[in-house]
């Protein structure tokens, strides 16, 4: 496993290397602290309010990790997250696919993503027109998503798979939102909207095609938009046992959980969400999203990393960020994907 020297890392460096993150404010941290118990080892995760995301808060909120207290720090975003991590207020994170490797690439610390929370390749769809049946279908004609965003990625791996990716198609730049509203109004002919939004569009067209569903996409052929937990080679190596502990407990007893009383842990994901003090939310608001990613229990965690599934998904996303100008050049991914811990589980 090759090292990088750690530099200091400020503010503005931390988001100048993660497109879109400008747009982005850096807001104070809420604290939201599990079950503590008096002399355990306490690790301080900065976590982003998604609910895979929240399957960590459940290890605590369950006592599946005994000797370990997490305290956790929500945050916006990843790149304020990863500042903290860098700056020591927090040890650990969880983060979405993309400011790790622009992070990465600008050498600011010695991360390294120790495990997966989950595949949100699972929630991305493309919907296309009634007759737009297949990708097909799309040649010579338009396409609402976000340019060089994870939608965009999406659609990108979807047509390589598909053996398409030369074929004629206008993508029209816009924000899912503006998509889903220009499929419906019939301006597109297809759009990749947001995982919450697909219902509304069968609502309003009733007549509309599914014609990419990420959840049904084989293994080998999705992008694999990986949901990660992350920390630094230096902390890892410091509190070794203790990662192991809520990482083993994560595989096992949580995606346990979830796929053995999975209403139990939709009504602990509502509760999660109230207590950060967020807009409320039901089962029914819960149920579309965090049932739409792909987990990875104990052996399946061990064969993504064996297998190097997780390394090949961030060269494939790291090509994509090249290419559209996103970051400046490719990380050192084998520097940053670490199976130190799954290893260990």
């Amino acid at each position: 496993m090759s090292s990088m020297k750690t530099k200091p890392v400020s503010r503005r460096s931390v988001l100048k290397g993660t497109a879109g993150a400008a747009a982005v404010g850096l807001a104070a941290p809420n604290f939201f602290i599990g079950k503590a118990h008096a002399a355990n080892e306490k690790i301080k995760v900065g976590i982003i309010p998604a609910y895979s995301f929240g399957m960590y808060w459940l290890v605590q909120d369950q006592g599946f990790a005994p000797g370990v207290d997490m305290e956790f720090s929500v945050f916006p975003s990843g790149p304020p997250a990863i500042e903290a991590m860098v700056g020591g207020s927090v040890d650990v994170i969880t983060v979405g696919s993309v400011p790790p490797l622009a992070a990465m690439f600008r050498k600011v610390a010695d991360f390294r993503e120790i495990s997966i929370c989950g595949d949100a390749s699972g929630l991305f769809t493309v919907i296309g027109a009634p007759d737009v049946r297949t990708l097909a279908d799309l040649e010579g004609r338009k396409i609402a998503v976000t340019s060089g965003s994870n939608f965009d990625f999406f659609l990108d791996v979807a047509l390589k798979a598909n053996g398409l990716q030369d074929m004629p198609l206008t993508r029209v730049n816009m924000e899912p939102i503006d998509g889903q509203a220009a499929l419906i109004a019939g301006a597109v002919d297809a759009t990749v909207p947001l995982a919450t939004s697909k219902k509304l569009i069968f609502d309003a067209r009733p007549d509309a095609s599914m014609v990419v569903d990420g959840a049904q996409l084989p293994l080998e052929s999705r992008p694999s938009i990986m949901d990660v937990l992350m920390t630094t080679q230096q902390y890892m190596d410091a509190n070794q046992d203790a990662l192991t502990t809520i990482v083993g407990a994560f595989h096992d007893k949580s995606i346990g959980m979830l796929r053995n009383d999975n209403k139990a842990v939709m009504d602990r994901m509502v509760e999660w969400q109230s207590g950060m003090g967020r807009a409320g939310v039901t089962v029914a608001d819960v149920d579309p999203i965090l049932n739409g990613y792909f987990y990875f229990d104990t052996q399946e965690i061990k064969d993504v990393y064996a297998k190097g599934i997780l390394h090949k998904a961030l060269t494939v996303q790291s090509e994509f960020l090249v290419a559209n100008k996103r970051i400046g050049g490719m990380p050192d991914i084998d520097a940053l994907v670490s199976d130190q811990i799954v290893s260990r589980i």
